[in-house]
């Protein structure tokens, strides 16, 4: 991959958790989420979100549902090139993921 990471491959804390299904209100850092560095979130990536989901919190938890993350997908062929590039890479997990789960969640710095 090429924006994120996987939790052996982290340097550091500054990054965006993305935990499969609805978090357990415990575990961090699971071997099964993939992270996103702080420096490639906040580009038009974390404005996709935002427009969906106005609440969204990048210090708290936000879980995202199949259905959001499909209207991301379409709000984000507006952006940036490489915003674009960081959403379809997390596409690519989230397909497997939505089929065991119906949301993932980000879980903020």
């Amino acid at each position: 991959m090429k924006y994120f990471v996987f939790d052996n491959q982290r340097k550091g804390t500054c990054y965006h958790e993305f935990y499969k299904g609805k978090w357990d209100e415990h575990t961090f850092w699971k071997a099964d989420s993939i992270s996103l560095h702080d420096c490639f979130m906040f580009d038009g990536f974390v404005d996709a979100i935002v427009e969906v989901i106005p609440t969204y919190d990048p210090y708290g938890e936000t879980e995202i549902s199949i259905e959001d993350w499909n209207e991301i997908g379409k709000i984000i062929l507006t952006k940036d090139q490489k915003s674009q590039e960081v959403f379809n890479e997390a596409n690519g997990w989230l397909k497997e993921v939505f089929k065991t789960y119906t949301c993932f969640t980000v879980l903020g710095l």
